[in-house]
């Protein structure tokens, strides 16, 4: 059994995993498309955050909206100007794959390529006796369960999310009944973006902020959606918790044997179950 501790940072990994997990989902049950510039959103998060909190001194919290509302321009504008222009759903994914390189490389000549590290926000640690838990650790796992229960209830409880779910369901009915699919998708590549954006932004006190950060998340977030299940928002966080903890207890064991091992594990978990844990089998 490994340490409280590990398991601790396991949980706070799945946090950032679900988080991303759950937008990149979100966003292929309306476009279709996988948002390969997720991760670079994540990283432009973390970048806000920083230097509002530094150089502006804006709280840390409302650091964390900002860097949501302003990313979630940035996703609205990427949809209009670049996805919205482009046919075929190959050509966009090479396309929102370039934005990675040409996101990074515009953070690499505003902020080089240097780490940063924003001071912890909430020093100390909560002792549970078996366990102790850094109050800023425990920030990121409140904030994710917040997030995650503002969602279901925005997708059950408003219109709009009523509206999403139709549309992900049942795209030609509900565009009968007068929805309107293009606002729809602009709505919720908003909310994808934005969720990018607060996970970088929640977990900048944890980890050295640089250009390059949101290659990792990005990839363990699409991990989680083919673990979850291509389509699922169950699924993308069920299978941002499982990854998050995998990944932490193998580093833990065997740290430089961890990525194989992981992705020997996910190959393992397709093979039984293709469709992940929650897709649709294919008939």
């Amino acid at each position: 059994m490994p340490p409280a501790e590990i398991l601790i940072e396991g949980l706070t990994q799945s946090c950032i995993y679900m988080t991303m997990a759950f937008g990149m989902v979100l966003v292929f049950s309306i476009l279709g498309i996988l948002n390969w510039t997720h991760g670079q959103l994540f990283m432009l998060g973390a970048f806000i955050v920083f230097y509002s909190t530094t150089a502006a001194g804006i709280p840390f919290p409302i650091g964390i909206l900002l860097a949501g509302l302003v990313m979630a321009g940035i996703g609205i504008l990427i949809k209009k100007f670049i996805i919205d222009r482009i046919k075929g759903e190959l050509y966009i994914g090479v396309a929102t794959l370039a934005l990675i390189f040409a996101l990074e490389g515009a953070a690499s000549l505003l902020f080089t390529s240097d780490d940063r590290g924003l001071a912890i926000i909430l020093p100390g640690v909560l002792n549970l006796g078996v366990v102790a838990i850094s109050y800023q650790k425990m920030a990121v796992i409140i904030f994710t369960l917040i997030v995650m229960t503002a969602m279901y209830f925005v997708l059950n409880h408003t219109k709009v999310g009523l509206a999403i779910r139709a549309v992900a369901q049942q795209p030609v009915a509900a565009s009968l009944y007068g929805i309107s699919t293009e606002r729809l998708s602009l709505i919720v590549m908003g909310i994808g973006c934005a969720l990018a954006a607060m996970a970088g932004a929640i977990m900048a006190p944890l980890y050295p902020i640089n250009p390059f950060i949101g290659r990792t998340p990005m990839i363990m977030a699409l991990l989680a959606i083919v673990i979850g299940g291509l389509g699922s928002l169950t699924g993308a966080i069920v299978g941002g918790l499982i990854l998050g903890f995998l990944h932490s207890v193998i580093a833990y064991y065997i740290s430089y044997l961890s990525e194989v091992v992981l992705f020997g594990l996910i190959i393992l978990i397709l093979l039984v179950r293709p469709q992940g844990l929650f897709g649709a089998s294919a008939k």
